[in-house]
């Protein structure tokens, strides 16, 4: 079970009952602290990923955007000179920067929004850990005489042994709502894949862009005159 999706459904309310149902807590319980200490060092890991991801997404956005800056200066200063090939080739050099820049700053935002998640998670089991230490005396106190290991394997539905996790049988116990995995179909739609629009998109786009480059250098003229 992933780690996101296993914090999101273990719950103090459900370690509780888990524990309750347990016939001896007195041997579940260090079983389960030191899952859940492992589960935080993970989760401390997957927080400091995301922190360093975040700031290669950063740093690639900063290098996008001095680029644009780059072939702004270079496009004004090559019309100046009357060198309007130069101009066009840095225009449309800037434009390509600023379309790498747009998507560098979805990585910034997506790392971001990783980070926060991955913060979050780290926050909830550690909350998570230090409550259920604070709690021991009293969950062990309710403890009933302890049973046989048998009856131990049986209470986590033969998961001790097996390769599922103690952590597993809490975020499976039943909490009387069903819960549903909404699916997302992702539908593609290449224009003109296989017919003789794809050639007729290629045109416009090429028009668009080409239209760009003139618009700029247009109003880098009027720039340049107005100096």
């Amino acid at each position: 079970m992933g780690l996101f999706r296993r914090l999101h459904r273990i719950t103090m309310g459900r370690i509780e009952a888990f524990l309750d149902r347990a016939e001896d807590p007195e041997i579940i319980f260090p079983i389960l602290l030191e899952e859940m200490e492992k589960q935080l060092r993970a989760a401390t890991e997957a927080e400091a990923k995301a922190a360093a991801s975040l700031k290669q997404a950063q740093r690639e956005l900063k290098g996008h955007q001095t680029k644009v800056e780059r072939f702004s200066q270079g496009a004004a200063l090559a019309l100046k000179k009357n060198d309007e090939q130069t101009a066009r080739m840095s225009i449309e050099a800037q434009i390509d920067a600023e379309k790498m820049a747009s998507v560098a700053q979805q990585n910034v935002d997506m790392a971001t929004d990783s980070l926060d998640h991955a913060a979050a998670a780290r926050k909830r089991i550690q909350q998570q850990l230090d409550e259920l230490q604070a709690k021991k005396d009293e969950l062990l106190t309710r403890a009933r005489v302890a049973k046989t290991q048998q009856k131990i394997q049986r209470t986590v539905s033969g998961s001790a042994g097996s390769t599922d996790s103690i952590l597993d049988a809490v975020a499976r116990l039943e909490t009387g709502v069903e819960e549903a995995e909404a699916q997302l179909e992702i539908q593609s739609h290449l224009a003109g894949e296989g017919s003789g629009n794809g050639t007729l998109e290629r045109k416009l786009s090429e028009l668009v862009h080409d239209s760009e480059i003139e618009k700029r250098m247009e109003q880098l003229r009027k720039q340049i005159s107005q100096t």
